[in-house]
């Protein structure tokens, strides 16, 4: 009697054994080291998410950054005598990409067909995100599967050619960055795709118009970090870069320059006014 309680015991708690369902992918954000089989269509993948921060260092307070916000006096740092209005910057950042000490890009793993005004669709890399300071919350730009160390970030600020120029956004889904049919900064019935729109006002004298600049070409921008970064797998990765309003606007003459000029010295400054200020595994 005794021997037959020895065997039967250990085939009891056999006999009750659940084999636990998990994702066995170590990509994933959600990898289970304690589970027995892989779950259906379970695993989460890493995501990299994209901030933007908006400041003015004014040259009355060199080592203060203060929080850029519309409809505020600013110092001009061409004329310190001289005060003018930001009213509106919003833009696009495309083609985000990290970049290793080879040289070698990784990107998203998201891809879309983006449908053209003359019938024809392209398929792209789905890596776009729409920024504005009053857009609080980091751009979700897509998944990323990658490791390693990483030297610096590029990304496209703006959109290529082909699709400021022919891109069908009747036909883009809700939701996406690129659905800017209702955004009446970011698209014009007459005008089309606004990638790079800033606004501003030139003087604080009360009734003084504003200037809207209209910025098309894309500007490539590379930022490198300050040692390499080490990029872990099943981790999420969230960039944080400035925008500082300061640099873009150093060399204007808001008394004597006149929009065109301005535009041209904006511009020429676009790819200088961004800087890199975190980047995090979550």
């Amino acid at each position: 009697m005794r021997f037959w309680l020895l065997i039967s015991i250990p085939f009891l708690f056999s006999a009750c054994y659940q084999p636990k369902e998990g994702c066995l992918d170590i990509e994933a954000t959600n990898y289970d080291v304690s589970a027995d089989d892989q779950c259906p269509m379970c695993c989460q993948y890493p995501k990299i998410s994209l901030q933007v921060q908006h400041y003015v260092v004014e040259p009355a307070f060199p080592d203060t950054v203060f929080s850029m916000k519309y409809g505020t006096e600013y110092q001009s740092p061409f004329d310190t005598n001289h005060f003018f209005f930001i009213d509106r910057s919003r833009f696009f950042i495309s083609n985000l990409k990290l970049v290793r000490a080879s040289g070698e890009e990784v990107g998203v793993t998201d891809s879309l067909w983006l449908s053209l005004t003359n019938g024809d669709s392209v398929y792209l890399e789905n890596n776009f995100s729409k920024h504005d300071r009053d857009i609080f919350q980091p751009a979700n730009i897509g998944t990323i599967k990658t490791a390693g160390p990483f030297s610096g970030v590029k990304f496209t600020l703006g959109l290529t050619s082909q699709l400021v120029e022919t891109l069908d956004v009747e036909k883009v889904t809700t939701g996406h960055p690129l659905a800017v049919k209702s955004d009446t900064l970011s698209y014009d019935e007459t005008d089309g795709f606004i990638p790079n729109h800033l606004i501003i006002r030139p003087d604080t004298m009360q009734g003084t118009p504003q200037i809207d600049f209209r910025f098309k070409a894309p500007r490539q921008i590379s930022l490198d970090f300050s040692q390499p970064f080490s990029v872990e797998r099943g981790f999420n990765i969230r960039l944080v870069i400035a925008l500082n309003y300061s640099v873009l606007f150093k060399n204007i003459d808001f008394k004597n320059d006149n929009p065109a000029t301005m535009q041209t010295k904006i511009d020429s400054q676009l790819t200088n006014a961004f800087s890199l200020l975190s980047i995090k595994l979550q």
